[in-house]
């Protein structure tokens, strides 16, 4: 679904406020993803991930942003990059299914864990990122071997 159901023309603003972020990612884009958070933003990841934790504020959003590509960068290449987003919309919330795809650097062992994440978006801007990744240990243990 890439579209928010119903025609809700709030939905539809805040996927794309949204879709925006997921796109700067991608790019690994630090001031697409900097505009795409307001500066009371709350992100909140698996504690059990080497950058787990709540982060608060766009100081937050950077050290977030540090520790994943810290842990993620050196595997994560060319098609990796690629969330693949889908996204589902209501009110002033947007989930998004997306994909974390990882290879070890020596070309062997791959990794595709999909995950959720719940944004919460006020005049357009993200205020909270609550992130749900289907296997945490999966990850962890794949960071381990790589």
């Amino acid at each position: 679904m890439n579209a928010a159901p119903y025609g809700d023309d709030l939905s539809s603003q805040n996927v794309a406020v949204v879709r925006a972020l997921y796109d700067a990612v991608e790019r690994r884009d630090a001031a697409g993803v900097w505009r795409a958070h307001a500066p009371d933003v709350v992100v909140r990841e698996a504690e059990s991930l080497p950058y787990g934790g709540e982060y608060h504020g766009l100081e937050g959003v950077r050290a977030h942003a540090m520790g994943f590509v810290g842990a993620w960068g050196p595997l994560q290449h060319g098609a990796d990059l690629r969330m693949t987003p889908e996204f589902v919309a209501q009110g002033d919330r947007v989930a998004v299914l997306w994909h974390l795809r990882a290879q070890r650097a020596d070309g062997g062992e791959r990794l595709d864990v999909p995950a959720v994440t719940v944004h919460r978006i006020r005049d357009a801007r993200v205020v909270e990122s609550r992130m749900y990744h289907f296997d945490t240990v999966a990850m962890r243990d794949f960071l381990a071997r790589a």
